[in-house]
């Protein structure tokens, strides 16, 4: 009998991070657990308390600025042997900004971890006035919750014990098979591997005396299957029975082999009624997006097609079906494939380049509901029951967002050291949507013409995701690092006295820009990450700006222009 107890179950998102010193850093919080993820639970005692996280949130957004305020150092004399010791004092700005993209109340713990000071812990709601959207009775009708390795079956319980074949039980996770209700209390559950035995059998086997030119079957008795041993009666080698082991290929069978089989029997307590619930893994989904852009004065256009693919032997009859996405910690136990052997597309017309058209006349169409927020996930629902044959892939049309793509040239580097470097500009997209787009392949059209592919992650309605795609060999850049001065001084480690050099150089970095286009002007958006204990841009300085330890700058290049400017940077290591 299983034993349960109602926990106390929390749900929060937190952010937990160390504190790695002066610059920025960006991320999404953690959420807790609808079927959203798994998690290993340790043994715990009566009212202790165990925290876990199950994936990425992407509606909640933090970046952190850290800058350093002040530092100094001074020597004490430690109580081993006498030995001098350095320490040093360091004040930290931390800035700290969260966002929610949710449409309701939300809690975030935020946890930075701080080498030898102490823990930084903040805890805070960020509210949005719009009301929270209800999930509704999951079990009124069967359900299949389709994940991108993954679906959860939800079917009304049929008459125990429930039979599988092999097949069917090698794409099913055998601890996830379980009832769900109302009211519903398991006290028993097997699960048996069953298989007909084939001992005493009549077969057919290669008689001992064949050759390789005459082969010749005889008619036996499998005495044990597992062995392949057989027994015949052959009166002209003995009176007796003979005995001996055969080979798989030389054993004949008079009717097809009885397969291994699988059956899950459950005993429950329960006035309502009761469905079944398992993961498999033959089934899911993922988004196929193609985005579409033409001039500046025309909208662009963002292309999302649900890809469900049945990987199974045998058609697949869905009644109703949920999209999950998000960042799932849901895993089967056994890798499976995901391939392209055939596709079916569900609808009555595309967009040009998106897919072939449906027939014509056709009234019910298959489509994909915008998605809602449940527990930090997104749920796409489908408008009506539909199939899929075997080994084929279903392209079915979801939502239209509306987005808004800022093309631009971007030149990211490292500082090294003093010297020349030249390179050109990639070609990137600053890409923001009106809705939560989930993760996936996104084919790149400019003009009518592919020109690159990106994979988007998971994106929250109005945050921006910058990507590149390639290098533009008509955007050159040139930088040349003149070293000014530098100078060195030495401080006491801790280590018996050990003296340490910190160094201070100051640069003049010159950079060069080229547009060789020339029929159009191109924006392009300059960064360079510097590392050091602290990083100060010299002012004034109308051009760049200091994020951090990042230098940026923001140019527009005419066509066929070629710009030049200089800025000065001190870096202390």
């Amino acid at each position: 009998m299983f034993l349960s107890q109602a926990p106390i179950i929390n749900r929060y998102n937190f952010i937990s991070k160390f504190f790695r010193g002066p610059g920025n850093s960006t991320g999404k919080s953690k959420l807790l657990y609808r079927l959203v993820g798994e998690t290993s639970i340790l043994d715990l005692t009566a009212e202790n308390r165990h925290y876990f996280s199950i994936g990425e949130h992407a509606d909640k957004i933090y970046q952190e600025n850290e800058a350093l305020v002040t530092s100094y150092y001074f020597n004490v004399t430690t109580s081993v042997y006498g030995i001098r010791q350095s320490l040093a004092y360091s004040t930290h700005e931390i800035s700290l900004l969260l966002k929610n993209g949710k449409n309701r109340l939300v809690k975030i713990e935020h946890h930075q971890y701080l080498q030898a000071v102490d823990t930084l812990s903040i805890n805070g709601f960020l509210l949005d006035k719009k009301k929270s959207v209800s999930t509704g009775d999951l079990r009124a009708l069967t359900i299949v919750k389709i994940y991108s390795n993954l679906a959860e079956i939800i079917q009304p319980l049929g008459k125990l014990p429930l039979e599988f074949s092999t097949d069917d039980w090698n794409d099913i996770r055998a601890d996830s098979v379980t009832l769900v209700g109302s009211n519903l209390t398991i006290t028993q559950q097997t699960i048996t591997e069953k298989k007909k035995s084939l001992n005493n059998a009549q077969v057919y086997v290669r008689a001992p005396s064949s050759s390789s030119t005459k082969t010749e079957f005889i008619k036996a008795t499998l005495v044990d299957e597992k062995r392949n041993l057989v027994k015949i009666i052959d009166k002209d080698v003995s009176k007796d029975p003979i005995f001996f082991t055969a080979q798989s290929d030389h054993i004949v069978y008079e009717n097809d082999p009885p397969q291994t089989k699988y059956y899950v029997n459950f005993t429950y307590d329960t006035t309502d009624a009761v469905y079944l619930s398992y993961l498999r893994s033959n089934l899911n989904w993922k988004t196929r997006y193609q985005l579409n852009l033409f001039e500046e004065s025309k909208p662009v256009t963002l292309i999302s097609m649900a890809d469900i693919r049945n990987d199974g032997e045998s058609k697949i009859d869905i009644e109703n079906a949920e999209l999950l996405g998000g960042d799932i910690n849901l895993q089967m136990h056994a890798t499976h494939r995901f391939q392209y052997a055939q596709v079916a597309y569900s609808s009555a017309s595309f967009d040009a380049a998106s897919g072939p058209a449906g027939p014509a006349g056709s009234t019910n169409k298959l489509s994909v509901g915008q998605g809602e927020e449940v527990a930090g996930l997104y749920v796409f629902t489908i408008n009506q029951p539909f199939s899929i044959e075997a080994k084929t892939n279903y392209l079915v049309p979801m939502f239209r967002p509306r987005v808004t793509v800022e093309r631009y040239n971007s030149i990211s580097k490292y500082f090294t050291v003093a010297g020349n470097s030249t390179g050109k500009g990639e070609r990137s997209y600053r890409l923001v949507s009106d809705r939560f787009l989930s993760g996936g392949n996104c084919v790149i059209r400019e003009f009518d013409r592919l020109v690159g592919e990106t994979t988007l992650p998971d994106i929250a309605a109005k945050s921006k995701h910058d990507f590149s795609i390639g290098q533009d060999a008509d955007i050159v850049y040139k930088e040349n690092v003149v070293l000014i001065s530098t100078f060195s001084s030495n401080i006491s480690t801790s280590i018996y006295g050990a003296r340490q050099t910190r160094t201070q150089s100051t640069y003049d970095i010159n950079l060069t820009l080229k547009n060789y286009k020339k029929n159009r002007p191109a924006k392009v958006e300059y960064q360079q990450q510097f590392t050091g204990q602290t990083v100060k841009l010299f002012k004034p300085n109308a051009v760049f700006t200091q994020d951090g330890s990042t230098v940026k700058a923001t140019f527009t290049l005419a066509a066929d222009e070629e710009k030049s400017v200089t800025y000065k940077i001190e870096v202390v290591n």
